[in-house]
């Protein structure tokens, strides 16, 4: 009957151990900002040549936090 008390003990001590490895016992995520709150600079912002060149500046845009371009509408109105 000890031998089962002390593997449960043990099973519990690992399992608790695993979950601090996984979830941590710190905050430090609270000091990363969220993208969208992220504000780049025009210069951050510039759209590489490659980009260009294969016709994603707006997914460049996107996967690197910087604000949409302006697409001007093209109105049919006379």
């Amino acid at each position: 009957m000890k031998s089962i008390r002390y593997v449960l003990a043990i099973s519990w001590t690992l399992i608790a151990l695993g979950a601090i490895a996984v979830f941590g016992l710190s905050d430090d995520d609270k000091d990363i900002k969220a993208p969208d709150v992220i504000k780049k600079t025009a210069e951050e912002c510039e759209i590489p040549a490659f980009a260009k060149a294969i016709g994603h500046e707006d997914l460049w845009l996107k996967h690197n936090g910087c604000p949409p371009r302006e697409i001007e509408q093209k109105s049919d109105e006379k």
